[in-house]
């Protein structure tokens, strides 16, 4: 295809009529062998719509070589590998933000990915500016949700006072008012909502407000309300909801045989497992300890049979058996039966349980062993079982082996955080050890980009340790760049360490030190002295290091606009022999882009 910049608008235009017109592969034909960013951009949507996204991935990586400050590219193939890689599909939404913090599109996936991956306090500035540009009910409502779930019911309920006022009602305001104990004003705005709109999950809300208020009063509208829904044959999600909320009410109550009719009602529909420890734990409750213990078991065995069982339900399950068992037997027999019943799975949940119940019977030597086995049988979960063993047990030598061991052969991100909040967030304290708490912050800090909120605060956590310990070592430097690299690093709404945190060791620094010096000025002037030496253009005339300067501070100019800076028409040549120099002096920094409406194109490829 030519390079005159009308046949280019024109092949342009004629390329835009073929992909509204759904015709991608004739698209893709059209485009074939241009250098038209916008043509290739088209291609690349093109293959997206025909479901060929690693092509048009890699087409897309290559536009973003072209015009690596395009946020649009960035979003653009954050969209495509959303298809095969969602971690790097986020990376790139959160690159395209950097570029453009108000790319619309950008912000509402980045959010989305980031809710998907439980990820709340993450998404929470990009909800809030999706609020500030675009001011959309849903997206209110959205960011409200999730600053109730992470703690800060009262920012939820001033947000929808300003949007919404304060008599309106949605689920998102009553759920935000019961988190913030309001429940006189929560239950008089479900009731009304209730009796307007016939949504059952407000007249949840109601009955749970109720029960906060007077739980016996709250036990009468529970089974009033159960009984209409049921006359009128309502029998969806919320209903069962409701049924858990009065089994629970009538548990705290006191009134267990209720409370275990209903659950047996509740368990003819579904085979919950939460459902089912609670109907053993009721059991107990009863003194039918012989029905208890079978549910227990029975519970047990189908979760460690299976494949995808929750770890975490699994733990749960196992801790409330063992609980019931050291209520009738003494730590010794618990340790025998843990044994005999869990032992057949050889899972990391399974084995380091049995260590465990080793461990508080105090047969160390067996508990170590089943440990162990945990680790080997897999060395995350079961060798952070194992790590805290080694711990309270103070051989800090084999702990700090061990995770060591794992920091080493963990590269998954999840994983990684997992392990990290063994070590900052145990009870064992095992960040304690300088190296185990030093090869975490190595490991955080090498792949900070992907970390999610949870592991950003971890990450901070331990630059907060490592700046205590730099504190009572007089090490007043390193202190203040770890309290200001924590304070880089922590997330929006941390949930156990504040920037006060820094701000309190600093101030001791302050009253301790004699003599310091700064620390960000000089990491400042280094800087810039390693840019000055990166860069040496004293080959190149003035007009030729004028045309160098501007591109680096502009990245991309046309020749009409340096034309304007060197007041000549010969910028073809002079951009050539900067190149030539360039070349010669082993830059290569500076690239032409092709020819647009205004002449050439040149770009600034450096960072």
């Amino acid at each position: 295809m030519t390079d005159d910049p009308a046949a280019t608008a024109k092949n342009l235009s004629v390329g835009m009529e073929l992909f509204n017109a759904g015709k991608y592969a004739e698209v893709i034909s059209f485009a074939s062998g241009t250098s038209d960013p916008a043509l290739l951009l088209l291609a690349a949507r093109s293959y997206t719509e025909t479901g060929l996204y690693d092509t048009a991935g890699s087409l897309l990586k290559d536009l973003i070589r072209l015009m690596p400050a395009s946020s649009y590219l960035h979003s653009y193939l954050g969209l495509v590998l959303e298809h095969s890689d969602r971690n790097t599909a986020a990376e790139e939404y959160a690159t395209a933000l950097i570029l453009d913090p108000e790319n619309k599109a950008a912000l509402r996936k980045y959010a989305a990915l980031l809710l998907e991956k439980e990820d709340m306090r993450g998404a929470i500035p990009s909800l809030r500016a999706l609020v500030r540009l675009e001011n959309n009910p849903d997206d209110i409502r959205k960011l409200m949700q999730t600053l109730t779930r992470v703690g800060e019911p009262s920012e939820a309920i001033a947000l929808h006072i300003q949007n919404f006022g304060d008599d309106t009602f949605s689920h998102e305001y009553i759920d935000a008012l019961y988190a913030e104990k309001e429940y006189q004003k929560a239950m008089r705005l479900s009731l009304r909502a209730w009796n307007t709109l016939k949504d059952t999950v407000y007249l949840r809300q109601s009955l749970e407000a109720l029960a906060a208020l007077d739980p016996a009063g709250a036990e009468r509208a529970y089974r009033s309300a159960l009984d209409s829904l049921e006359e009128a044959h309502v029998d969806d999600e919320t209903v069962s909801q409701i049924r858990f909320s009065y089994i629970l009410l009538e548990k705290l109550l006191g009134n267990y045989t209720s409370a275990r009719y209903e659950l047996g009602e509740l368990l003819k529909t579904t085979k919950d497992p939460v459902y089912r420890l609670l109907f053993a734990e009721l059991e107990a409750r009863l003194g039918n300890g012989e029905a208890a213990n079978s549910v227990y078991r029975e519970l047990i065995t189908q979760l460690c049979k299976a494949d995808d069982a929750d770890p975490l339900l699994q733990e749960l399950v196992i801790s409330k058996f063992t609980a019931f068992l050291s209520t009738v037997r003494t730590k010794e027999e618990v340790a025998g039966i843990i044994s005999i019943i869990l032992s057949p799975y050889p899972t990391p949940v399974c084995l380091a349980w049995i260590g465990k119940a080793y461990e508080e019977a105090g047969s160390l030597s067996q508990a170590r062993d089943w440990y162990y086995r945990a680790y080997r049988a897999d060395f995350i979960r079961g060798g952070i079982a194992y790590s805290g063993f080694l711990r309270r047990s103070g051989d800090e030598r084999e702990c700090e082996t061990t995770i060591r061991y794992m920091m080493a052969n963990t590269s998954k991100i999840p994983d990684i955080e997992i392990i990290a909040d063994s070590v900052f967030n145990g009870e064992e304290g095992i960040y304690k050890n300088v190296k185990a708490k030093d090869m975490i912050i190595k490991k955080l800090s090498s792949v900070t980009d992907k970390l999610s909120s949870n592991g950003r605060e971890m990450l901070s956590a331990g630059y907060l340790y490592s700046g205590i310990d730099a504190l009572e070592r007089q090490d007043y430097e390193t202190c203040k760049w770890c309290c200001l690299a924590g304070i880089d690093v922590l997330p929006c709404y941390p949930a156990r360490i504040r920037v006060e945190d820094f701000m309190d060791v600093l101030s001791r620094l302050k009253g301790r030190a004699l003599a310091e010096r700064p620390v960000i000025v000089e990491t400042q002037v280094e800087e810039e002295e390693q840019k000055t030496d990166a860069y040496d253009l004293s080959f190149l005339d003035s007009r030729e290091s004028a045309v160098f300067i501007f591109l680096k501070e502009h990245r991309e100019a046309t020749e009409m606009d340096l034309r304007a800076v060197l007041e000549t028409r010969r910028v073809a040549g002079i951009v050539n022999s900067m190149l030539t120099k360039l070349a010669e002096h082993g830059i290569s920094l500076i690239e032409k882009r092709g020819v647009g409406e205004r002449g050439e194109v040149y770009g600034y490829v450096g960072t």
